[in-house]
């Protein structure tokens, strides 16, 4: 009986070691998962330590910033490239090599470094930044995407030059394009730009 004192406080102390392990064990490993499917590439990242932490993403020629959110993680819709295209993403100082789920068939992409202006062709991709306009990327299957782009006149562009360059799945470089856009009283009109193809 004298004893029964030092059994409850070593099992209390294992308890609290049993309790205190799952916490001991929390990995900052980043996690990664991805699917593929019609040209596109579905990457969910998990970095259980990196809240708000930025991003850079590098995929061939295309590169792009990003940032995750509060739980560490970022979700980001990528055109497939061919499997000797490495995909990295570079964070907290580390920088990891992405490899491509076996199922992938590489697909197509239209790419726009904007200028000055947002061009508003495609989607945005990336964080979005204070000083300066964000990428722009469509993906789709091989074989397929848009013929032509639909340009919308706005306030915030109506009378100025529109600079971007553009860029093809397939092409070697992008294809510089500069427009005068109609002025302002031009507002809500639509401009369709043809697409080359080649």
């Amino acid at each position: 009986m004298p004893r029964q004192p030092s059994l409850i406080r070593a099992a209390a102390a294992a308890v609290l070691a049993l309790c205190a392990a799952p916490a001991a064990a929390l990995s900052c490993d980043p996690m990664i998962e991805a699917d593929a499917g019609n040209g596109v590439l579905d990457l969910h990242l998990r970095f259980p330590c990196g809240a708000y932490q930025p991003l850079d993403v590098r995929y061939g020629p295309l590169h792009l910033s990003e940032e995750t959110g509060a739980s560490g993680a970022v979700r980001l819709s990528l055109p497939i490239l061919p499997r000797d295209v490495p995909l990295t993403v570079a964070a907290g100082g580390e920088t990891l090599e992405i490899g491509l789920p076996f199922d992938a068939v590489p697909g197509g992409f239209l790419w726009i470094e904007p200028g000055e202006l947002q061009p508003g062709l495609l989607p945005v991709a990336g964080f979005p930044a204070p000083d300066g306009p964000l990428p722009e990327l469509a993906a789709f299957p091989a074989g397929q995407g848009p013929e032509h782009l639909d340009l919308e006149v706005t306030e915030a562009n109506c009378g100025r030059i529109l600079s971007f360059g553009l860029l093809r799945s397939g092409w070697d470089a992008p294809l510089p394009v500069s427009l005068e856009l109609p002025g302002c009283g031009m507002v809500g009109t639509v401009l369709r730009l043809p697409v080359p193809q080649e």
